[in-house]
């Protein structure tokens, strides 16, 4: 169990941040915390994948780097138990960069999967990009609402919030919801999302956008929202429709 109340109640304000690295393989894990550290991060490293999440709630990192395959506790796994009670920023970093693999570890709730060997500047823009988003969500003082009936997107509490209940959503979902949410009918291409949600290059990774909306309509779908939905437009990108 992840002990919320005890984290930090603020976010550093620098560039950098508090970054988990955890991988089994010592030269990797060093390479990490190495390109890590001099962008700018202070970074902890373990290569025991059973103290993860001991450590997760004694240094409370801003963004968590797993490797997929570790012998004694595997990435997937401790994804899904971070999870189960933090929206912290999760970047899979594997050899498994198959398309299904990828797929697999977006879908349960990793924000970016990076394939080794990788370049070291990817990886520290990377992380970056995933820590400004996730500052965003800290920094936003505005009390806004985008309503769709009993539908609404906090843009204060950061919240998406359907009827009486909140719709679980990571930082980025809720990234991806708002940019979407904010201009109805807007045809997003694939490009326009890697840019404004991921601030990455157009282009770069397409498919990470298909996963993502493919997380936010089942969740929207889950918590009964009918009011707004998520459709394609093929061969250009996504659009958020209301219903009448």
């Amino acid at each position: 169990m992840i002990d919320q109340e005890a984290a930090p109640a603020q976010r550093p304000t620098a560039l950098g941040g508090r970054i988990l690295v955890v991988d089994d393989d010592r030269d990797v894990a060093k390479l990490v915390e190495t390109v890590l550290t001099e962008a700018g991060n202070q970074v902890k490293t373990i290569t025991d994948a059973r103290q993860a999440m001991d450590t997760f709630n004694e240094f409370h990192p801003d963004l968590v780097t797993l490797d997929v395959l570790m012998p004694s506790v595997d990435g997937i796994s401790l994804c899904l138990q971070l999870r189960r009670n933090s929206d912290v920023p999760v970047l899979f970093l594997s050899a498994k960069d198959d398309p299904p693999d990828r797929v697999v570890g977006l879908r349960i709730g990793a924000d970016d999967y990076l394939g080794k060997p990788f370049d070291n500047d990817e990886l520290a823009a990377r992380v970056e990009a995933l820590l400004r988003r996730d500052r965003t969500r800290f920094e936003h003082g505005k009390e806004r609402q985008l309503r769709f009936g009993r539908f609404i997107v906090d843009l204060a509490s950061l919240q998406a919030i359907a009827g009486d209940r909140q719709v679980p959503l990571t930082p980025t979902e809720f990234k991806l919801l708002r940019t979407l949410a904010g201009e109805p009918a807007r045809v997003f291409t694939r490009d326009d999302l890697l840019v404004g949600v991921w601030n990455y290059e157009p282009g770069s990774d397409t498919r990470l956008v298909d996963v993502h909306v493919g997380r936010l309509r089942k969740k929207l779908e889950q918590a009964g929202v009918t009011e707004v939905s998520i459709e394609t437009a093929r061969g250009f990108g996504y659009r958020l429709t209301v219903r009448n």
